[in-house]
């Protein structure tokens, strides 16, 4: 997301600057690491060989530094 410096929020034009969501389990524990959230289509399916669904693309999260909002972005992916 090219314009993320510059991007303002909808609720108060407050300036938003990306953060990262991060997991815990029951215990208050954190997983291996923040992993970077992603999104696939309805209409996909599981791969047969991996399990796995495509990604369709990645979702950037930004947070209001002025009313706290915070606001999800879906970048496809190239190719």
């Amino acid at each position: 997301m090219a314009d993320e410096a510059s991007r303002k929020c909808v609720e108060c034009q407050g300036l938003m600057s990306p953060v990262v969501i991060m997991d815990k389990d029951r215990n208050g524990n954190f997983g291996p690491g923040p992993q970077s959230l992603e999104y696939r289509r309805p209409e996909d399916s599981r791969s047969f060989w991996t399990g796995t669904y495509p990604t369709a693309g990645r979702v950037r999260v930004l947070l209001c530094g002025g009313c706290g909002r915070i606001a999800l972005y879906g970048c496809q992916s190239e190719g």
